[in-house]
């Protein structure tokens, strides 16, 4: 029985991935580095921050400290480069609300700083429509590993059975599998056919998502 959904947050309930492209391609200009689009999907795409320094820096060990300016710097200018046209996936405010209308607990559990969650979630609107907000400094391993999603459920007090997760990134499908629950893809980072290798399930946007549809999958 279906009792609660979890939410990646860039690519999920808002399509970010552009401008999270625009803003690491002008970060590594800055840093005298190009960034091809096969790069940013292979290396940034559902990467943390720590992993994408390393790309951008190879060969280099960066202090902690060093580590997470440069990755601070990168965040700011992507909520500056973003602002002018945030808005959410198609159909996500609605499949919320309809969630909580059926009574399921719903939470977002992303590997991005609290500052850009804060940022997605606040302009939005959306707050209100989830019970727990998980962001990076609340876990120690970042996705693959399915540390975060396994907290979210027990923040919300739900097995693997009872969840449905989200995710529209390879690294983030591998976190939620290994999390043990069901896992539908946000067709915004790969394609359908791409998804349903990994996916119990993958819709282009949530105007797809009926409640048939999402309590069928667990």
């Amino acid at each position: 029985m279906l009792k609660a959904v979890i939410f990646d947050m860039d690519g999920v309930i808002a399509d970010t991935n552009a401008h999270h492209q625009i803003a690491w391609r002008a970060y590594y200009e800055q840093h005298g580095r190009t960034l091809s689009d096969a790069e940013f999907v292979e290396h940034i795409a559902g990467k943390h921050n720590n992993a994408i320094v390393g790309h951008l820096f190879p060969g280099q060990v960066l202090p902690p400290d060093d580590i997470h300016r440069l990755g601070y710097e990168k965040e700011a200018l992507f909520r500056e480069i973003y602002a002018p046209d945030i808005k959410p996936v198609p159909g996500l405010p609605a499949f919320l609300s309809m969630l909580k209308a059926h009574g399921i607990k719903t939470a977002v559990a992303t590997s991005a700083p609290v500052e850009n969650l804060d940022f997605v979630i606040d302009t939005l609107q959306l707050r209100s429509l989830f019970d727990e907000l998980l962001h990076e400094k609340l876990v120690t391993r970042p996705k693959p590993d399915p540390e975060i999603y396994l907290k979210a459920m027990a923040m919300l007090g739900v097995s693997a059975a009872e969840s449905v997760i989200f995710e529209d990134s390879m690294t983030g499908l591998q976190a939620a599998r290994a999390a043990g629950a069901r896992v539908i893809g946000v067709a915004t980072t790969h394609s359908i056919s791409e998804l349903e290798v990994f996916t119990n399930d993958a819709i282009v946007d949530f105007t797809e998502m009926t409640w048939e549809r999402v309590s069928k999958a667990v």
